[in-house]
């Protein structure tokens, strides 16, 4: 079912102009909010936590309009995605403006590999194929999606984008090989998906974070490059790439770690709406009651 939904999807917006395929893709995405009550829930309570630690108390407006712009910025994502296959390099870059043009070279000549990081954000998607499209080879380790059909669809669109997939099972092996090799790598370092990770405060609450750019980075002497793709009001995208974290700099693994979350911190807390988390990102704590807020209906952000 839910492989014939995207091919009859994907042809759509394939064929549709651009500003068509993005109201498909946001009319879609609406559907999910009013119906995926569990979602909604969720993104609500994750954007209460990063607005509570900037120390703003957000009304329920606040918070269900944020809510419902996260879903239609990801049904953006979504036509992008779909879309890949149709952008050269050329038209990626068109796109995408960068900031922190000056770490390109230095991603490009590190002997020691290097480590791209990034989130759930915006378009972390392009951000890759940005990267590649400058002539950079980067491996990208990816968590496989239930259908097996629709993973090799979306391994053919990043393979068209000069991407090489590390699947998140062989990650360990398949990101060591490469950095030695002293080849680039992209890392999500949002969501801990493999049940390793690291507990860390973030936002001010306790959670996991994925620890394997800061294990790598710390055993190997990798640099890290934390980059995020932020969507503009006319949809042309920003990459900001921060400086490099050098791990000779720092002493362990946790120092690594700490700067990493403050860099994440700061870009989502810019623009928290386009944080794609569907589920709970924080465990509730002891004894917390679940938001009974009424949830309103948000008025139409596009």
């Amino acid at each position: 079912m839910t492989y014939w939904f995207y091919r009859g999807v994907a042809f759509l917006i394939r064929l549709l102009p651009l500003p068509v395929a993005y109201w498909l893709g946001l009319r879609i995405c609406d559907l999910f909010y009013f119906l995926n009550r569990r979602g909604r829930a969720a993104v609500r309570e994750n954007l209460d936590i990063v607005f509570a630690h900037q120390g703003i108390v957000p009304s329920n407006r606040l918070l269900d309009g944020c809510a419902r712009k996260t879903f239609q910025y990801f049904g953006k994502y979504l036509a992008d995605f779909i879309r890949y296959r149709k952008l050269t390099p050329a038209g990626i870059r068109e796109r995408v403006s960068l900031q922190g043009a000056e770490h390109l070279d230095a991603i490009r000549t590190s002997k020691r590999g290097a480590i791209l990081l990034t989130a759930h954000f915006g378009n972390w998607e392009l951000g890759g194929a940005f990267i590649a499209s400058m002539g950079i080879p980067l491996h990208a380790v990816v968590r496989p999606v239930p259908s097996p059909a629709l993973e090799r669809i979306f391994d053919y669109f990043r393979a068209q984008r000069g991407l090489h997939v590390i699947p998140l099972a062989k990650a360990g092996v398949g990101v060591a090989k490469a950095l030695k090799r002293g080849e680039a790598v992209a890392l999500v370092g949002d969501r801990d998906f493999t049940g390793n990770g690291r507990p860390w405060k973030f936002f001010g609450r306790e959670t996991s974070l994925p620890r394997g750019a800061a294990w790598f980075a710390h055993r190997l002497g990798a640099p890290i490059f934390v980059g995020f793709v932020t969507r503009a009001p006319d949809d042309t995208f920003l990459l900001r790439l921060h400086p490099p974290i050098d791990p000779a700099q720092l002493p362990t693994e946790e120092a690594i770690q700490e700067k990493i979350a403050a860099i994440m911190e700061d870009a989502i807390a810019r623009d928290p709406c386009q944080w794609f988390i569907f589920d709970p990102f924080w465990p509730r704590e002891p004894g917390a009651e679940p938001d009974r807020r009424e949830v309103v209906p948000a008025p139409d952000s596009q």
